[in-house]
């Protein structure tokens, strides 16, 4: 469970990205954060990946202190971020490889896990190209398939911009859909999408920002 309480955040004295945010969610739940520009959304998921630390109130990750959740063996967070961080001069390989070590997954498996997760994506081609040699698109693809090297507990994906006019949209969704579906009753998931067909597929609830505070929380309910 993540608890925001009373949440504010500012990056001086005058502006607040976030104010008083108070809100709730549980395992299973899916939610789609919208709003306009500059309405905090891009903030409040950093804030609860602990990105930025909140300027009051306190966030809570199933009833601990984020300051003191232990990220490697606890708790499990994948943040999709606009601009993929790569080690650029090193592979794809070698970036997928570091994920694992740094998790201290078994060496012995990391070629067996990487190789996996490229071929679920159709990118076993990619495996021994450094990523700066990568097409925008690569890049996104191999980030998405980075996340879904490990279970996670929580899922932030901040700005899935999809336009069904790009080239490359359906291999996107897809991509994007199945991480966002992978494990999703035992993972607690926040995005922030313009993308309609996501929302409308995927989305248990739906918070709306405006000026960094909750405008509206409604939940969405759906068969399986």
């Amino acid at each position: 469970m993540i608890e925001l309480k009373n949440v504010s955040l500012s990056y001086n004295k005058v502006y607040f990205s976030l104010f008083d945010i108070n809100l709730t969610a549980k395992k299973g739940e899916i939610i789609a954060v919208s709003g306009l520009g500059g309405s905090g959304k891009t903030a409040l998921l950093r804030v609860i990946a602990g990105l930025d630390k909140a300027t009051k109130g306190e966030v809570l990750i199933d009833g601990v202190k984020l300051e003191d959740v232990d990220f490697i063996s606890s708790v499990s967070v994948g943040y999709l971020s606009q601009k993929p961080v790569f080690f650029e001069s090193k592979t794809v390989y070698q970036n997928l490889a570091w994920a694992l070590k740094i998790r201290k997954v078994d060496k012995k498996l990391w070629e067996e896990k990487v190789d996996e997760v490229l071929n679920e994506f159709g990118i076993m081609d990619l495996k021994k190209k450094k990523i700066n040699k990568l097409s925008k698109t690569e890049k996104k693809l191999v980030q998405i398939a980075r996340l879904m090297l490990r279970p996670l507990d929580i899922l932030l994906c901040d700005d899935i911009n999809l336009y069904k006019e790009d080239e490359n949209y359906e291999v996107l969704y897809k991509a994007y859909k199945k991480l966002i579906s992978k494990d999703k009753k035992f993972k607690i998931t926040f995005f922030i999408s313009n993308n309609d067909k996501l929302f409308k597929e995927l989305v248990t609830r739906e918070i709306k920002l405006d000026s960094g505070s909750i405008q509206s929380d409604m939940g969405v309910e759906r068969s399986e």
